[in-house]
Order: C-alpha cells, then sequence, then structure tokens
C-alpha cells in the first residue's frame, strides 16, 4: 500500500512540472491508478527492440503494444512503430530483422513516445523482462522531456521466477525467456519475431498465469505489481 501511494504522489510531483502534454497526461493518470484484479485494472503489454542492451549508449528502434481491459486483449489497440535512430541496428539486426533502411523512415523518438505514453495513461505496464525494457524508456524520457517517470508494472518474467522460487523448483539458464515460457503455459509458437508479436505474446502469457494462479476469479494485483 505504501508503495502505490509513493508512486501516486511521485506521479502527482511530477506531473506539475512536466510540459510534454502525453507525459503529463500520463502523469496525472498515474496519480489516480489504483490497481485492483486483472478485470478492472487497465494494463498495456509493451515490448521494445533496441540497437543492443546497453541504455546509456543503444537506442530504441522500434515499439509494440497492446491493451487490455477486462481481463482480455484488445485486439483492436494493436500498434506498432518503427523509430528512427541515429545508431546502425548492427548486429541487432539478425535478433529483430529490422534493416538500416527500414529504421530510417520510422517516426522520431520524440512522436513515438508520445503516442505509447499517451495510450500507457491509466493503465498498469506489462513486460517480459521490465528491467531491461524500462531502462530505456527512463532514458529516452530523460531525453526527450527532461525527466524520467514512474511505472506501475507487471513483469512476466519476475512473476514466474517468483512462482518458482516458492515451489523450490530450480530455474535453469533459459528457461525464463518469452518463448520457453509459452510452451510451458501450452501457447502457441509465433515464428515471427518484433515488438508488437512480442508484446502481444507477453499479453497472452500474463493472462495465462493468471489462469494458472487463479481460474475461479480474477487474480489480485497486488502482490505481483512493482512501482519503479
Amino acid at each position: 500500500m505504501l508503495r502505490r501511494w509513493r508512486f501516486r504522489k511521485r506521479c502527482h510531483a511530477e506531473s506539475e512540472s512536466c510540459t510534454e502534454p502525453a507525459l503529463k497526461h500520463y502523469l496525472e493518470a498515474g496519480a489516480e491508478l489504483k490497481p485492483g484484479d486483472m478485470a478492472d485494472t487497465p494494463l498495456i503489454a509493451v515490448d521494445l527492440e533496441l540497437t543492443g542492451l546497453d541504455a546509456d549508449k543503444d537506442q530504441i528502434i522500434s515499439i509494440g503494444w497492446t491493451k487490455i481491459d477486462g481481463g482480455r486483449i484488445q485486439i483492436g489497440s494493436n500498434r506498432h512503430i518503427l523509430v528512427n535512430a541515429e545508431l546502425s541496428v548492427g548486429a541487432s539486426a539478425a535478433i529483430h530483422e529490422l534493416t538500416d533502411t527500414e529504421i530510417s523512415a520510422g517516426v522520431e523518438r520524440e512522436a513515438a513516445l508520445s503516442e505509447l505514453f499517451d495510450n500507457a495513461a491509466g493503465r498498469v505496464w506489462v513486460f517480459h523482462h521490465a528491467g531491461l525494457d524500462v531502462s530505456f524508456l527512463r532514458r529516452a524520457c530523460e531525453e526527450w522531456a527532461g525527466m524520467a517517470p514512474p511505472f506501475a508494472v507487471l513483469d512476466t518474467m519476475q512473476i514466474e521466477l517468483g512462482l518458482r522460487k516458492r515451489r523450490d523448483q530450480p530455474v535453469q539458464q533459459g528457461d525464463l525467456q518469452l518463448g520457453k515460457l509459452r510452451s510451458d503455459y501450452h501457447l502457441p509458437r509465433y515464428t515471427a519475431h518484433n515488438a508488437l508479436i512480442d508484446a502481444f505474446a507477453t499479453a497472452e502469457l500474463l493472462l495465462a498465469i493468471a489462469m494458472r494462479l487463479d481460474s475461479k476469479k480474477p487474480l489480485e494485483l497486488g502482490s505481483y505489481l512493482r512501482f519503479v
């Protein structure tokens, strides 16, 4: 409860000095955010494609998201944005299959962030490996708006890790990868790889985890939420 109060207080304080309209709207909505169970908490599952893994020097080159309302994925909310980057995609192209030419035709990062945070207003973020994505978003926001906003997060990787620790179940290298966990939860394999597909895959995984934890009523999110 204290973490939620601190999150809302921080959102309120930062909204007063924020000059970027979309981020200000996100912060104002965050100040009123009161997460409950899966059915009554609006969520947004997000994934980023990056030029590398170092938030201090690498860049976001695509963003994908889908919304979850009432415990159901809203297909019509799917969005995939290519982001123009100053850096070459380099060896990371082998993972996300995006070329420098494709990225050069993307939107400016500020426009992509504005659309993302506008859509995230009043919602809890859902990531797989939130630490990585949040670090890039915070750094990008610092350069865009002069501040690193707070996030209310559900991290499917950390949720599953916690569940396995409670069961004294050993975790081997690769066990918590998105594709491996989806297989463990009997979800279909997606062969293509981009930010939207991974965001959608993460949303499906969260719903599968929630169903396994409690199939009779919507999952209470409190113990799985992180405020960063």
